[in-house]
């Protein structure tokens, strides 16, 4: 039995839709982890600072550090999909190293004057970036992004004596929340 033309094209669009959502879906849980393990560095960081706002100064540079061990940890963890794959890593861990690079530079540079302009500074760049990945990567993934920024945005503004433990709350459980979705698929 023969196929038309059309029949055809539909196959095929049917097969690459197929492949896009599979595609997403390892995606989304290979970076699951991630989401998770930043997410409660977000808690404890956020949390830490608020609580004693003193200790800040170390806490966030330490739990940084320990976030990209876990990452490198976790990303050492997942199977390559392909052969080539593992020699990109290096790439992903430099993209991260690059805008921690560039918000310690902005903090050098333009010295915020409390921590709560620091945290959201972060917070939101953050948020942008997973918008960015989630329109390569998956829509999930931009939601997080555009969750995070909307709602510094909104601790900034309403909550102000308390926007460290409203950024560990909804900061940090954007990215748990959003590691649980993920692993979902």
């Amino acid at each position: 039995m023969a196929l038309s033309k059309n029949e055809a094209a539909d196959a095929l669009r049917d097969i690459a839709q197929t492949e896009r959502r599979s595609s997403s879906a390892y995606g989304y849980k290979e970076m699951a982890p991630f989401m998770f393990l930043w997410g409660v560095i977000w808690f404890v960081g956020y949390a830490g600072s608020d609580l004693r706002p003193g200790q800040a100064g170390w806490l966030w540079p330490v739990l940084v550090a320990l976030g990209f061990i876990g990452s490198f940890i976790i990303g050492s963890r997942q199977p390559a999909k392909s052969k080539g794959e593992r020699s990109e890593g290096w790439r992903h861990l430099a993209s991260w190293i690059v805008i921690a690079l560039f918000i310690a530079a902005t903090m050098v540079l333009f010295q915020p004057v409390d921590g709560r302009q620091a945290g959201a500074f972060v917070a939101l760049l953050v948020g942008a970036v997973y918008a960015v990945i989630g329109i390569w990567m998956g829509a999930r993934i931009a939601i997080s992004g555009i969750a995070v920024i909307a709602l510094t945005i909104a601790g900034f503004v309403f909550l102000r004596p308390h926007f460290g433990l409203w950024m560990a709350f909804v900061g940090g459980g954007t990215l748990i929340l959003t590691g649980a979705w993920l692993r979902r698929v």
